[in-house]
């Protein structure tokens, strides 16, 4: 009720959950499940998360037979369309369990295996799911300093070590891109009662 399943903007062929606002979810969800929980990200079709998928469904990114590690995958999206584009394996990666869980939804929905697990950029355990990846990518995952360093350290060294990686970013603070070249550029309408705009310009950066 609070976050519809429908098509999104960029990629009208993929669905993903739309909150117009993030506090009637956090509020159902918090009376729901008896506790206190941190903002449901998972509940927006963030518009990284909608640069990417586009960029992977237009094979501008081919991951075609390759292994792909979404990190911060929010509601799964990326993840999702990764699939779709030919990926063999796609492991989603969230600090948030709710967010591992809403991704699974979101494959189911759209009749694809994705493996959604619990993990963070900022813990070494990441390096784990991240070494057996070709692809790695990241899409509106900085929204601090402490995360916007570790991401622009570890993108480096996955880098250097020969993977392929894929950041989106639509204006955060702190994001760094590491010197990879721009390769595609889209307006993204977003909820007004999330990010208190209209539109975002989302910058998608790979090599």
């Amino acid at each position: 009720m609070h976050a519809p399943l429908r098509p999104t903007s960029l990629c009208p062929e993929l669905r993903a959950f739309h909150a117009e606002d993030e506090l009637p979810v956090w509020l159902a969800l918090e009376a729901a499940l008896g506790r206190q929980i941190d903002a449901p990200f998972f509940a927006v079709a963030w518009p990284g998360a909608q640069a990417v998928a586009r960029v992977l469904l237009d094979r501008t990114v081919d991951v075609e037979g390759a292994v792909v590690v979404d990190l911060g995958c929010g509601d799964g999206l990326a993840a999702v369309a990764a699939k779709r584009a030919g990926a063999a394996r796609v492991i989603a990666v969230d600090v948030d369990p709710l967010a591992v869980a809403t991704t699974t939804l979101l494959a189911q929905a759209h009749d694809v295996e994705v493996e959604a697990v619990v993990g963070s950029l900022l813990h070494d355990d990441i390096e784990a799911l991240v070494d057996v990846a070709d692809i790695v990518i990241a899409a509106d995952l900085v929204y601090n300093r402490e995360l916007g360093a570790a991401l622009a350290t570890r993108a480096k060294q996955w880098l250097a070590v020969g993977k392929r990686v894929v950041l989106a970013d639509s204006g955060r603070p702190f994001f760094d891109d590491v010197g990879l070249p721009e390769r595609a550029r889209f307006t993204v309408p977003v909820p007004r009662g999330v990010e208190g705009k209209d539109v975002r310009d989302v910058r998608v950066f790979l090599r």
